[in-house]
């Protein structure tokens, strides 16, 4: 497979395209696998081209499933077991980050690439992984200061506290536009040099207010609401449904609230359109590796669950589709991969030695691993299901578990690895085992089947030997609104 880095002193441009809280199934492209239940889909005609001329990867999962862990992970591609960053906490202002590891953007920095990224960043203490950085349009309170709450006409579940649904005036400036102007403006001035920018939405991570014209588009009737296949969960996703209110929502509310979710999807769609046709108008197009990925999905009621930091297909999988030079148009990959992928894979076709500490591996030149795996939580004492909003706790007054979780090509399995500063006690394991292809939705749970026994044991080892061996940070700081910063839940 032939690429401009590979024997070649022309080094290819990267653009990357990020959203956040994006489940794979809403993408056109994406809504016809197994796993995707297909009411979800929202009009995607960019991401669907984009597709089309690149390589899509349909079983690529997150790191974990929540914004700091996966963002961190994704960066430095090592897992949250080697940065002790398991949740969003990782974020806040006294979290003591136990060290700082190089970035893939500062991996290509010094191997003669101008780096800048545009929009959302959400890392810890420390990390400045690029050499300019724009936030601007990226906040979660720009849309309240800019028309005032009254008008968002917002869904606010009582446990996130953010909008999954409401409504932005299409006569006032939509301030996640901001993203896409300023990238613009910078890939029209980039130089000689070869460079790697990062667009990076907030969208459709709440708080879910796409424009007008946008909603219109979009018919709550002809979404399911609450009427969603049956599950039989694990008490971790019925514990986090019932923190984050989800199921309290009225029917009406819920179908809103998908059909707001696609409405944004189909925004963010468009902006991808706005980019890539800046990009396809220059010259720089013909030497450019353009990446869509996002950091992790998002549920929309599947058992009254909202939000994400669930192992669930909605939650966990999310897209990757990569256009280049050298690369087939229209391939549709469906071996394993993970979101720690994405720094070997572009080293590779930059034609740069990664570097040592990266894990994960390069996705055109390496073969695919047995697992994959992910985690969410830190495990605390007394923490809390939701970070944002101190909310939740487990069974008998306990803290929020961190969980663990692995995938092979058939399994996944899911359980309780930590709990109020150590190992989970045997009683609150809550496992959780799903044949990914006979049940591509994970919708029933084998755990307890004694003809699975021995397929429980083994991954109960593997995740239990792996939680032993993590790295831990020395403390974890009390939820306070200094602490949690520009990202707390918007004021409404």
């Amino acid at each position: 497979m032939r690429t401009l880095g590979k024997g070649s002193a022309l080094l290819p441009n990267i653009l990357w395209i990020m959203a956040d809280e994006l489940r794979a199934s809403s993408i056109g492209c994406y809504s016809a696998d197994p796993c995707s239940p297909g009411w979800d889909r929202a009009v995607t005609p960019h991401l669907n081209s984009l597709a089309a001329k690149g390589v899509r990867f349909s079983r690529h999962w997150c790191n974990s499933p929540a914004c700091v862990p996966s963002r961190c992970s994704m960066l430095t591609a090592q897992s949250p077991e080697r940065l002790a960053i398991y949740s969003n906490e990782g974020a806040w202002a006294s979290y003591p980050v136990p060290h700082v590891a190089q970035t893939f953007p500062e991996h290509f920095a010094a191997n003669g690439y101008r780096t800048a990224s545009f929009g959302k960043a959400h890392l810890p203490r420390g990390y400045s992984a690029w050499q300019h950085r724009d936030s601007s349009g990226s906040g979660m309170n720009v849309f309240a200061d800019a028309v005032g709450s009254a008008v968002l006409k917002a869904i606010v579940p009582r446990g996130i506290p953010s909008p999954v649904g409401g409504r932005f005036p299409d006569d006032v400036y939509y301030p996640p536009d901001a993203v896409t102007d300023n990238a613009l403006d910078w890939l029209a001035n980039t130089g000689d040099q070869p460079f790697m920018l990062r667009v990076s939405y907030l969208q459709p991570h709440t708080p879910v207010l796409p424009p007008d014209r946008y909603r219109a588009r979009y018919d709550p009737k002809d979404f399911p609401g609450h009427d969603l296949p049956r599950s039989e969960a694990s008490r971790y996703e019925q514990l986090f449904a019932a923190a984050v209110g989800g199921p309290e929502l009225t029917h009406a509310q819920m179908q809103q609230a998908q059909a707001d979710y696609a409405a944004l999807t189909n925004w963010l769609d468009d902006q991808v359109g706005r980019v890539l046709a800046a990009l396809d108008a220059s010259e720089l197009a013909e030497n450019t590796v353009v990446v869509f990925n996002a950091d992790h999905g998002a549920s929309l009621g599947e058992g009254g669950l909202l939000a994400k930091v669930v192992h669930a297909p909605q939650s966990q999988r999310i897209p990757l589709v990569i256009r280049g030079p050298g690369l087939p148009a229209g391939a549709v990959r469906d071996d394993l991969s993970e979101a720690m992928d994405l720094a070997r894979t572009l080293c590779g076709l930059a034609g740069i030695a990664p570097d040592p500490a990266f894990q994960g591996r390069d996705l055109f030149y390496e073969p695919a691993p047995e697992m994959v795996f992910s985690t969410i939580g830190q495990g605390h004492l007394g923490a809390s299901a939701s970070s944002a909003a101190n909310v939740g706790t487990w069974d008998g007054g306990l803290g929020w578990p961190r969980r663990a979780c692995l995938r092979t090509d058939r399994w996944r399995f899911d359980m309780n690895v930590r709990q109020d500063g150590g190992p989970v006690a045997s009683e609150n394991e809550d496992a959780f085992l799903a044949d990914s292809l006979e049940d591509p939705q994970e919708v029933r749970n084998l755990a307890r089947d004694p003809a699975h026994a021995g397929q429980v044991a083994a991954f109960r080892t593997c995740l239990l030997d792996r939680a032993a061996a993590a790295l831990e940070p020395a403390f974890v700081p009390q939820f306070s609104a200094a602490e949690v910063g520009e990202f707390a839940p918007p004021k409404l």
